[in-house]
């Protein structure tokens, strides 16, 4: 029923803590701070103000005495010393700060990164050789190495000794470097391994600086290594927290000269600096030189000076950028081509997409906006001379590490971790590579799992908008993995304009009213607004954001998701008018058992509905808005759901909502609560509830009586007039048969679909006229089967019948 998945990580209201009150914290902070796990004031002062006191001791990391003895002989006897680091931003702000760290000491090292274009990914064997040939003595390798056994042996055979400091995932053979330098080893006691490749390497800076020393240099690293931690997307718990936070504060002030330039080249505000423009300005610019070919521009720019060089550097980063999205975004249509055209993909749970001449660099970008796109986990090959090169990205409880280890015989080079990876292999094997894949992907992932799920602190209350809540939620910054930025939702709101923005009107935003009217911008989001009308109400979940443009402050909504609630016209909406195809009444006897004078039929819905809602729950509705509240409500527990309409088809472990039911011949004996989103038509279907279900289940009425009023627009519009039938009828005698768009229903023939359905079903019930509705194209299909030989007696037909008996019981219950 859903696109995406949406669950509430704190279901219910808001409710003010003792934490709270103790940290002064509104009630919305406190309960973020308990849906991360932050319970009491200890821990929430640090959660808030994580302190440089907290970083661990380096010496806990195993080799890490042996990798510092190794660097400071070396120094002590002018050996020669070679960072060798990556090409994207962890790798080249490992190489800088290592950089920056030996300038500090006044000894000269060197640095070679590997052209990303011409050497892919890692350590080689020829850059081993160009090193040697440089009368290199050490070679500290920084965010790679850990799967370079043949390149290692090859430099021990040159006489060469390797430090090796990693964070990527450990393979079976670990190389035979003379260090090895890496938290996620089984045997590394280190308490923290989700430090990313800077941040191991910021360890090895602390374990060479004397502690007093260190508490004041420490700063001239900071900015680098959270740049790293917050673009390579590991955790922001523990020492990243740490690193960030502080790292943050200081870039304010601008510490270092090539970054202060960068950050003048994006246009953001200093003052204002948080982790998301980070990741969406500042290490797309760094990550875009590698990309490209051109690495040494990002350790040029944080080492430098100079700030006529920073610059300088900064205005080529963003040249470089500009033509970095300009390929990606071809690369990007060339591949949703290929996508597009070949049908099998829509069955592969793994898109394995390949293409001569694709760049190497931009491929990982492209395969994680298609992985966001289709919410599939996604391998893209660009081949060049028989061999096919790329990356992999890959979603939630799906480890695309794992399963390219499963088919490490179909590759030549591969490395990475649970959520993205990058690969070589021969290009005759990937058609084998894209089956086996799909293959492992079959049995490891159902059909929920490939439904994205996204999470919301909790359902957030109007009134608690305000400047001081957006205030408020910067003190939980910074966000990113493991501390994502708080998303909430709020239900039932109004749109009331929907326009594109930017340049190729790819941007939506919307204007929506509850009991205020919000600004609300979805970024990159226009394709949704073709899905909504205004009037329609709507549930959104976003972020919550301010828009300060010329002087002017507002409260701006980020979206994140949007689906409808209610549409204004249900003659217009598919699932509407499909919920009123399925209300058939028909004649029937209902004896009082329980004098229902005696039933309180009043409903409350001043509950927590969602701590009644079970896998043993019945959920009867009886109106289109009544099915659509229940179905959100539904939505966001952690139970499955059967949608039944009139009888319940299937009996299992989920919730059974169920539409216009004949309660007579529901086993309610089976349920341990029974949830009404609407008042019964008839009042005596009350007292069959509490018979049928023995009283040994509740019965919960979760409506008022301002509920009523859709019930009734119900009966007052489904009993058609006589005179309506004999339009029908002699509209369908001019076409014998006929297929229109169920969305054509009222201009096509003036009648409410609900009466047209009523209608369809008298004729059917007296076998005049057939009807077909086909769900995949929307089409409905009518035909006379026979011309009456007198005149059509309408009271005769059962469903006419029940229909007439529906308004009685209606009219004498309410």
């Amino acid at each position: 029923m859903f696109n995406k998945k949406w669950t509430l990580k704190y279901k219910g209201s808001i409710k003010e803590y003792d934490l709270g009150k103790k940290m002064k914290i509104s009630p919305e902070i406190g309960q973020i701070l308990k849906n991360r796990g932050v319970n009491n004031e200890e821990d929430a002062e640090i959660f808030i103000n994580p302190s440089l006191n907290y970083l661990r001791d380096p010496f806990l990391m195993k080799d890490m005495k042996k990798a510092v003895d190794r660097i400071k002989h070396a120094v002590e006897n002018n050996q020669k010393i070679w960072i060798y680091g990556d090409y994207d931003v962890d790798g080249v702000s490992s190489t800088s700060i290592l950089c920056i760290y030996f300038d500090s000491i006044g000894y000269p090292v060197k640095y070679y990164i590997p052209n990303r274009l011409e050497e892919g990914y890692g350590i080689n064997e020829e850059a081993i050789r160009v090193l040697k040939d440089q009368d290199c003595d050490l070679i500290i390798s920084v965010d790679c190495g850990i799967t370079s056994v043949k390149e290692v042996e090859l430099a021990n055979e040159l006489g060469i000794d390797i430090i090796i400091t990693d964070h990527h995932e450990v393979q079976d053979q670990i190389p035979n470097a003379y260090a090895v330098i890496n938290p996620k080893q089984k045997e590394c006691n280190y308490p923290f391994d989700m430090l990313c490749g800077c941040g191991v390497a910021f360890k090895i800076i602390q374990a060479l600086t004397p502690k007093e020393e260190f508490e004041i240099s420490m700063y001239k690293y900071l900015e680098v290594v959270t740049i790293a931690t917050i673009c390579d997307i590991v955790p922001l718990v523990d020492e990243n927290r740490i690193i960030v936070k502080n790292g943050l504060r200081i870039m304010k002030d601008g510490e270092n000269i090539g970054l202060r330039e960068l950050i003048n080249v994006c246009g953001i505000e200093t003052n204002k600096i948080g982790s998301s423009h980070i990741g969406f300005s500042i290490g797309p610019r760094i990550n875009a030189s590698g990309r490209l070919g051109y690495s040494y521009l990002g350790v040029e720019l944080f080492t430098t000076k100079s700030k006529e060089e920073a610059m300088e550097i900064a205005s080529l980063l963003e040249e470089k950028n500009n033509e970095r999205q300009m390929i990606e975004a071809k690369m990007y249509q060339e591949a949703e081509g290929i996508i597009l055209r070949d049908k099998n993909y829509e069955n592969d749970k793994v898109l394995v997409v390949a293409k001569e001449g694709w760049q190497h660099g931009v491929i990982g970008i492209v395969a994680s906006k298609l992985t966001e796109k289709y919410y599939k986990p996604t391998i893209l090959l660009t081949i060049e001379e028989g061999e096919a090169t790329g990356s992999a990205r890959s979603i939630k409880g799906f480890s695309i590490f794992d399963t390219l280890v499963n088919c490490s015989d179909l590759l030549n080079k591969f490395g990475g971790h649970e959520q993205a990876a990058g690969l070589s292999m021969d290009s005759k094997n990937i058609e084998i590579l894209k089956r086996k894949v799909n293959e492992i992907a079959n049995y490891h992932l159902d059909d929920e799992d490939m439904i994205e799920n996204i999470s919301a602190e909790f359902e957030l209350n109007e009134s608690s908008i305000d400047f001081n809540l957006i205030e408020e939620l910067h003190s939980l910054e910074p966000f990113g993995m493991s501390n994502p930025s708080p998303r909430f939702i709020i239900r039932n709101l109004e749109i009331r304009g929907i326009f594109r923005l930017g340049k190729d009107k790819n941007h939506l935003k919307l204007s929506l009213e509850k009991n205020k009217v919000y600004e609300c911008i979805g970024f990159n989001m226009a394709y949704m607004g073709d899905n909504f009308n205004i009037g329609d109400k709507v549930d959104v979940l976003f972020q919550l954001d301010e828009n300060n443009y010329m002087g002017n402050r507002k409260i701006q909504f980020l979206l994140k998701d949007i689906r409808l609630a209610h549409p204004k016209d249900i003659s217009k909406n598919l699932e509407s008018i499909n919920l009123c195809r399925n209300i058939k009444p028909f004649a029937k006897e209902i004896s009082e058992k329980i004098g229902y004078n005696k039933i309180n039929i009043d409903g409350c819905k001043d509950i927590n509905i969602f701590e009644h809602i079970n896998d043993k729950s019945l959920i009867i509705t009886n109106s289109v808005n009544g099915f659509l509240k229940a179905l959100s409500d539904i939505s966001l527990t952690e139970y499955e759901f059967d949608i039944n309409y009139n009888i319940i088809e299937s009996i299992n472990n989920k919730v059974q909502l169920i539409f216009f039911p004949y309660i007579d011949k529901i086993d309610l004996k089976r349920y341990n609560n029974i949830i009404l989103y609407d008042y019964l038509y008839d009042i005596n279907e009350y007292s069959l509830l509490y018979e049928y279900s023995d009283n040994q289940c509740e019965i919960i009425k979760y409506y008022d009586k301002n509920d009523l009023i859709y019930i009734n627009n119900i009966v007052s519009s489904i009993i058609p007039e006589r005179e309506e039938f004999i339009t029908l009828y002699k509209i369908m005698s001019k076409y014998k048969k006929i297929k229109i768009d169920i969305l054509d229903i009222k201009s096509k023939f003036n009648i409410a679909p609900i009466k047209l359905f009523a209608m369809l079903n008298v004729f059917k019930d007296l076998d005049l006229m057939d009807f077909e509705v086909e769900d995949k194209s929307n089409t409905l299909t009518m035909e006379i089967m026979q011309k009456p030989s007198a005149k059509i007696d309408l009271a005769s037909s059962k469903v006419l019948q029940g229909l007439n008996q529906l308004k009685d019981k209606y009219k004498q219950s309410y």
